[in-house]
């Protein structure tokens, strides 16, 4: 029996989950270049059958033998490789005439893939089963059935699966879907899935199919209907290539040294760096950068003009355990507080460590500060002694030396006396304090370390405003300046002086008191309010001086109380005079008294007292009137 060779495309059939594939094989390597496609060795022509359906041998019949002979199995992996029989080809199956002419007659309906088998899913294969470099593999399937069949009498077909290329095919899978009419018999490799296989689905795993080798699966067939019927099978596979790489690690590690050791500097001295990088790796670091990052309070002479404030270093290449020491970097310690310098080292061959490739410098750049406060009496009157005092601190951080405070005062004020440690020059009107060292006012350890008051006495004189200047500096420190002012005002300084014309007076005579009322001040005094209460042995009779106004008088338990008219002011220097003449009445205990009370409108301003007396005696007359008859 002369059989029909049909030959399938691989690619056809995982066109879906592949892409395009190629008639004949499938070429594994996606990165190969495509190799010049020829056209297939046409197949042979069928030829006609001269026996009945009913002389197709059964299975394990000797008419078998007519088939061609079995390729070797897959299980022969020790057997070499057979040479192949033609190179690498990409022909598109579309362009495969024989396949085309086989399928034409009655193409078979679109029906559902089988299953994939268990670990067909994966992409990954053992790294010890995948060669290295560029491979090809190329898996041909035929499919062999006679070219007529008889219903109901068995038949026989073979599958052979054949790897021409030159590496092995892993995870080989075998995929046969009867088309309708066709009942599956037998096979002497048995499917994976007997009930699958009784639905028409059968698949055989074949795992690892060698480069040369090949696989026949002969199945025992029966036609169930008299159709035309067309039977394919597909097969898939995997295949894989690799390439060793020694994969190297360049580290970079950044030291740097700070000058002074110690963390503190003074403020206009100079920070020095010393930095270094090394390549601690196995693998060599190109096109590194080095930059160093200054925070605002340092500066280096390049950077007078830039907002980064930060400086580079390039270098070229450093190999394995080569050290690269870079030129000393030397910054001004241009303003005070915690300042730091940055340093890091980065290539694009290196992964980035902070811990290594990154430094960062404290540096705490100590400064010292003067700070003054002048107090002073807001408000004095003249001729009255102010108390003034000025304070001086360190708020800063280093100690001030050659401290010099210094107090200007006006000429119209006197110093009282010269403090201690105090120098006063009467020429120029200024008091100077000296102070070897100022301590930083927070340094807890330091008792020293505190403001330090200044004491001093100034008598104040003429009437405005006392301003006196006070400032202080001291070495590497600008001056601190503070100007403060008193307000001198002027003061009434009144006074009254009581007193009477006559000392003696007789009983009925007549005398008068007179109220002298001078502002020694230089301040007027206004509103200037006197009265008078005159004792009961004497009796006003006429009121004078003053301005012109409406007097009054009022009895009292004491004697009669006089009032003058209000004073509107008396000048400072000036003097008023006021007059109150009285009638003496009766001898009582022989004292006439005048007690005087002023007051102003400063309310601040005691109450004057004033008080003058006269001796009343009995007169001739009087004296005569009383004396006893004497008989």
């Amino acid at each position: 029996m002369m059989g029909r060779r049909l030959v399938f495309s691989l690619g056809a059939a995982l066109l879906v989950a592949f892409g395009p594939v190629r008639a004949l094989g499938v070429q594994a390597d996606p990165l190969a270049e495509p190799v010049e496609a020829r056209e297939p060795a046409p197949l042979a022509p069928a030829e006609p059958s001269p026996l009945s359906p009913a002389d197709f041998p059964a299975a394990g019949d000797p008419g078998l033998a007519d088939l061609p002979p079995e390729r070797p199995a897959a299980t022969e992996l020790d057997a070499a490789p057979a040479p192949m029989t033609r190179p690498f080809q990409a022909v598109d199956p579309l362009q495969d005439e024989d396949v085309e002419r086989a399928q034409a007659p009655a193409p078979a309906p679109a029906a559902p893939a089988a299953p994939p088998a268990a670990g067909d899913g994966g992409f990954m294969l053992p790294l010890d089963r995948i060669p290295l470099g560029r491979h090809e593999v190329v898996v041909d399937v035929e499919v062999q059935a006679p070219a007529e069949m008889n219903k109901m009498k068995p038949a026989t077909a073979v599958i052979i699966v054949a790897n021409t290329g030159s590496s092995d095919a892993f995870d080989v899978v075998v995929r046969d879907e009867l088309p309708a009419g066709l009942k599956f018999i037998s096979s002497t490799v048995p499917p994976d899935s007997k009930e699958m296989a009784e639905k028409g689905l059968l698949t055989w795993t074949l795992g690892t199919l060698a480069a040369g080798a090949s696989k026949r699966i002969p199945l025992q067939v029966e036609p169930t209907q008299a159709v035309h019927m067309d039977h394919a099978a597909t097969v898939s596979f995997r295949a894989g290539s690799k390439a060793r790489t020694l994969v190297r690690e360049p580290r970079l590690k950044v030291e740097v040294v700070q000058a002074p050791s110690v963390a503190k500097q003074l403020k206009g001295k100079t920070v020095e760096y010393r930095i270094s990088v090394t390549n601690t790796g196995d693998g060599p670091a190109r096109d590194i950068m080095v930059l160093a990052k200054l925070s605002p309070g340092l500066r280096h002479e390049s950077l007078a003009r830039s907002e980064d404030n930060s400086l580079e270093h390039p270098i070229d290449v450093l190999g394995p355990g080569d050290r690269y020491d870079l030129p000393t970097l030397t910054v001004d310690a241009s303003q005070g507080g915690p300042q730091t310098c940055v340093v890091t080292a980065k290539s694009a061959d290196v992964v980035f460590a902070e811990t290594d490739a990154l430094v960062k410098c404290d540096v705490d750049v100590v400064e010292p500060k003067i700070k003054i406060d002048l107090a002073v009496p807001e408000k004095r009157y003249t001729d009255t002694v102010g108390q003034y005092a000025v304070t001086v601190e360190n708020p800063g951080t280093a100690p001030a030396r050659n401290v010099m405070v210094s107090v200007a005062l006006p000429l119209s004020g006197r110093l009282v006396a010269t403090p201690p440690e105090a120098v006063f020059d009467r020429k120029t009107q200024r008091l100077v304090w000296t102070i070897a060292e100022l301590p930083p006012t927070n340094d807890p350890g330091n008792p020293a370390a505190k403001p330090r008051v200044l004491p001093f006495e100034v008598r104040l004189g003429d009437v405005g405003f006392y301003e006196v200047t006070a400032e202080a500096k001291a070495d590497g420190v600008a001056v601190e300046r503070q100007k403060r002012s008193t307000d001198v005002q002027g003061m009434a300084d009144l006074d009254v002086i009581v007193f009477e014309r006559k000392r003696v007076v007789d009983e009925g005579g007549e005398t008068m008191f007179l109220i002298k009322l001078h502002n020694y001040g230089k301040k007027e005094a206004a509103e200037v309010a006197v009265e008078a209460l005159l004792s009961k042995n004497l009796q006003p009779t006429e009121i004078s001086g003053g301005p012109e106004g409406k007097s009054g008088m009022k009895p009292e338990d004491r004697g009669v109380r006089v009032f003058f008219p209000k004073i509107d002011r008396i000048g400072p220097g000036a003097t008023m005079v006021l007059g109150v003449k009285v009638n003496a009445a009766a001898v009582g205990d022989g004292i006439g008294t005048c007690e005087v009370d002023v007051k102003q409108a400063d309310a601040t301003a005691a109450v004057l007292k004033g008080m003058a007396n006269v001796k009343v005696t009995q007169g001739r007359r009087s004296a005569a009137a009383v004396e006893p008859d004497v008989k």
